[in-house]
């Protein structure tokens, strides 16, 4: 058919046709949790707002289900461990010693 070659040519050239991985990055749903959960630790340790309230503001601000953020935040209960940690670790270096 004529065409057929040119097509072949330009749309069939490597790296074009190469198939793509379908589906959501890991690596993004994992650097996503990991700010929603410092956001749910910021919201709740210093703004000091309710679990309601954070789930609110957080649905907002990820685009995401309260039962999904209820979920990450319930499988990830070690990664807010050691943001808790690390918040008071940096606070008391702010503070120069004083807690």
């Amino acid at each position: 058919m004529r065409g057929q070659r040119s097509f072949k040519e330009i749309i069939r050239e490597p790296g074009l046709g190469a198939s793509v991985p379908k589906g959501r990055s890991n690596k993004l749903i994992n650097r996503r949790n990991e700010c929603l959960l410092e956001r749910y630790y910021y919201y709740g340790s210093f703004k000091h707002q309710c679990y309601e309230e954070i789930l609110r503001q957080l649905v907002s601000e990820f685009f995401l289900s309260p039962s999904t953020i209820a979920t990450i935040i319930q499988t990830h209960t070690e990664e807010l461990q050691v943001i808790k940690h690390r918040a008071q670790v940096l606070y008391y270096f702010r503070t120069g010693g004083r807690i």
